[in-house]
């Protein structure tokens, strides 16, 4: 009896795992030029523009990220403008999460990623 019992608990635990995991939205981070998978398709970073204010720095606005991505799904290829903030006409599904940026007065070594998620 106990040990039906745990294996109804470890089958039950193993399918709440799969269920969560695909309620969780898909994140994807690149660099400019980049593709990676993105669910059932590709995306790939064509294009940053960064007016953001650095970290630890003092600026009249925020600024923005805006970014052209190229999205490949099931056949279906589409050309995406996004920006961070993001703007109204945004695309719903595929949005900007989150971006890497320089602190005020350093040199920037390491290159801009980008990170994307379909918004789940």
């Amino acid at each position: 009896m106990t040990r039906i019992l745990s294996r109804l608990l470890f089958v039950l635990a193993a399918s709440g795992a799969s269920a969560l995991g695909a309620a969780q939205a898909a994140t994807v981070t690149l660099t400019p030029g980049q593709t990676a998978a993105f669910g059932s398709g590709t995306v790939t970073l064509l294009r940053v523009q960064d007016s953001r204010c650095p970290m630890n720095a003092r600026c009249v606005r925020a600024g923005e990220l805006k970014v052209s991505v190229l999205s490949v799904q099931g056949g279906r290829t589409r050309l995406l403008h996004l920006q961070l903030p993001a703007a109204s006409g945004d695309t719903p599904g595929l949005s900007i999460v989150g971006a890497s940026g320089p602190l005020a007065g350093q040199p920037t070594r390491d290159p801009l990623t980008v990170t994307l998620s379909d918004g789940r």
